[in-house]
């Protein structure tokens, strides 16, 4: 009997055998039982990932002698002949060799034509991405609505050259990449089946080198059997792929944690007279900076699977994670540019060397610590921090602004005892509607009679003595012109800062709450443009709620109009956001009900407009009170534009 490779072998003939890919299956299974089978299917993914494979099973499930079912026999005629590939009903077309759409047409013309063996005629399309364009132009009526006995089974590895009207008309299903530990799995399982000794780093270089595809990983499999005459070991595996020794890619690594260029070069030496591939090196180094990073986040996932655990946590807790992001960085440049080198032994060395001279900016000694435990990590305590010490500022104008803000501070800047792990005391009073109180900015004459009597009032300091040898001192500026300066932009900086009452915060009271509903029964027209500043509200949903205006409140149902001037930007579904957003920051259902027409009240838009106009206002004034602008305007003529002031704080 001859030899019966084991990608052939092995291949599944049952849904429950398949390895991976159970997004599909489930699909598939749901259907079969459930009878509500499609006439066409497209399996896309990469070579070897089971797309022709799950084809043969469905044309069995939709053909068993025993019925229709996602467990076929396999014991049957049906079944039997379908393994086999000698199905009368089972129609297998390879795509690439059968292009034109004289192909097409012949392969349509016994459509029409009942099945001889089977329940259905099975059409299985392999790579049908290769077709022409008249190939699908003329498929396309039959595909959209085949005979009732007719199912199309299309399996391609380049979904993107497909027509969209060929996509349109059937279920698709992306496969999936084998990942390596799941490659690994099977091929454990398929050698104690056949009684072949391996060595569990063997797989795993297997397991990469397969990149997804099962079938490469079966067939390179038996090539290792063949090679190793009948067992399988890691070394000669390396060989046979010509993969890098993992162990000198930890001797590099053991040299950069020690610092050492005697060990490094060493190491380059060894490796050099296996004659590698130093990208497939600089690649190798890459992978294991990027497990030794995992190790450091997440010490329970280092694992033994390629047998170097123990090394990778010792390299984990000896090398700062800082060097380890700058290694991995420098490991992937230095393989992009290894092509441009003029020999690719010296770019490995001088991606080495660059390792070894390098280390992050700013960190003058990084501390190495011990990897914890996987068993015993835990998350972090959030790190305690203490309120820095407020520093009195030395300038005597901004001593004299602040005194009256710092003593109504004070209460609030005793700091009071935390203990580590007790819950955070929210001391943020709850939405209260607005005050209708208006503040007066201070007026530029008393700031002037402020700055004057802190300067007349200042102490000075005392004048040491003075040696007969120091020269004379140079005369000073005359005082009144930085007096006028100072007084200029404390001017304007009072103009420009909005003042803000500090409030003493309340302390909070367990016994005494305010309930959600009583913060709804405070929403007043008058109250949404400040309730409106707190909500956050982004996007198309700003512009809407920006210009509402809240006409009414009846329990939970809020009422607004919406100017009609931005009623193109109004749907639906923003009427339900923002009855949402409410909802969340009432806690408690809020209903919201909008409508478009003329704004009579307050709106968000209008009060900011407001605003800006009075501060408008007030800069001009100001500007207009001004010592200096009055003199300049009487001794030069100058004339203020008022269409050149701005407001600085609409300005930030």
């Amino acid at each position: 009997m001859s030899y019966q490779v084991l990608a052939r072998k092995w291949r599944p003939r049952l849904f429950r055998e398949m390895v991976g890919q159970e997004h599909v299956l489930q699909a598939l299974i749901n259907a079969l039982d459930n009878s509500r089978l499609h006439h066409a299917y497209l399996f896309a993914g990469t070579r070897g990932v089971g797309k022709t494979t799950i084809a043969r099973i469905l044309a069995k499930c939709l053909n068993c002698e025993s019925g229709v079912s996602s467990e076929p026999c396999g014991q049957c005629a049906a079944c039997t002949e379908i393994a086999e590939g000698r199905f009368v009903d089972l129609i297998e077309v390879d795509a690439a060799s059968r292009t034109k759409v004289e192909d097409t047409r012949e392969l349509l013309e016994n459509v029409q034509y009942a099945p001889t063996r089977g329940r259905y005629k099975v059409y299985l399309i392999d790579e049908v991405h290769m077709l022409s364009n008249s190939s699908f132009n003329a498929l396309l009526k039959t595909l959209e609505e085949p005979p009732p006995h007719v199912k199309f089974l299309l399996a391609t590895t380049d979904p993107q050259k497909l027509p969209v009207t060929v996509l349109s008309r059937c279920l698709q299903f992306n496969l999936k990449n084998m990942s390596p530990e799941r490659v690994v799995e099977h091929l454990r399982f398929v050698l104690e089946q056949e009684m072949v000794p391996f060595e569990e780093g063997a797989l795993w270089h297997l397991g990469r080198a397969a990149d997804g595809s099962m079938r490469d990983a079966m067939s390179l499999t038996d090539q290792a059997i063949a090679f190793g005459g009948g067992k399988i070991s890691e070394a000669e595996v390396r060989a046979m792929l010509g993969s890098i020794d993992s162990g000198l890619v930890w001797k590099l690594l053991q040299a950069l944690a020690d610092e050492s260029a005697p060990a490094l070069f060493a190491a380059v030496e060894e490796l050099a007279q296996q004659a590698p591939d130093y990208s497939a090196a600089l690649a190798e180094l890459a992978n294991n900076l990027h497990r030794i990073a995992v190790a450091q986040v997440l010490p329970q996932s280092v694992d033994n699977a390629l047998g170097d655990g123990e090394r990778l946590r010792d390299h984990a807790a000896r090398l700062a994670p800082e060097n380890v992001q700058l290694y991995y960085q420098m490991a992937l440049l230095a393989r992009r540019d290894l092509p441009l080198v003029p020999d690719p032994r010296s770019g490995f060395e001088m991606a080495l060397l660059r390792m070894l001279a390098f280390r992050p900016q700013g960190v003058a000694d990084i501390p190495r610590a011990s990897l914890p435990d996987s068993a015993a990590v835990e998350p972090p305590a959030p790190p305690v921090r203490e309120s820095a010490p407020v520093q009195a500022p030395a300038d005597p104008v901004i001593s004299v602004q602040t005194a009256e803000v710092a003593e109504e501070k004070k209460p609030q800047a005793e700091e009071r005892p935390t203990e580590v792990g007790a819950p955070a005391v929210d001391d943020t009073p709850p939405w209260e509607p607005p005050r209708a109180e208006v503040v007066q900015a201070p007026e530029p004459a008393a700031v002037a009679e402020a700055v004057e009597a802190s300067v007349a009032h200042e102490p000075q300091p005392q004048q040491p003595a003075v040696e007969a040898a120091r020269p004379a001192p140079q005369p000073e500026a005359d005082p009144r012109v930085a007096m006028r300066e100072q007084l200029r932009q404390q001017v304007a900086q009072v103009e420009s800062t909005p003042v803000q009452h500090q409030q003493p915060q309340p302390q909070p009271k367990p016994a005494v709450e305010k309930t959600a509903s009583a913060h709804l029964d405070a929403l007043t027209p008058g109250s949404w443009p400040a309730l409106y500043s707190q909500l956050g509200i982004s996007g198309i949903l700003h512009s809407i709620a920006f210009h509402l205006e809240l006409v009414g409140r009846q329990d939970n149902i809020l009422s607004y109009t919406l100017d009609e001037s931005y009623s193109s930007l109004y749907d639906e579904v923003h009427q339900r956001r923002l009855a949402d957003l409410l909802a969340d920051f009432f806690q408690q259902p809020v209903t919201v009900q909008i409508q478009v027409g003329e704004v009579q009240g307050t709106t968000p838009a209008r009060l900011a407009a407001a605003t800006r106009e009075a501060r408008l206002a007030a800069a001009r004034d100001a500007l207009s009170a001004d010592p200096l602008v009055q003199e300049l305007q009487r001794e030069l003529g100058a004339e203020l534009q008022p269409d050149s002031v701005e407001s600085l704080a609409d300005a930030e």
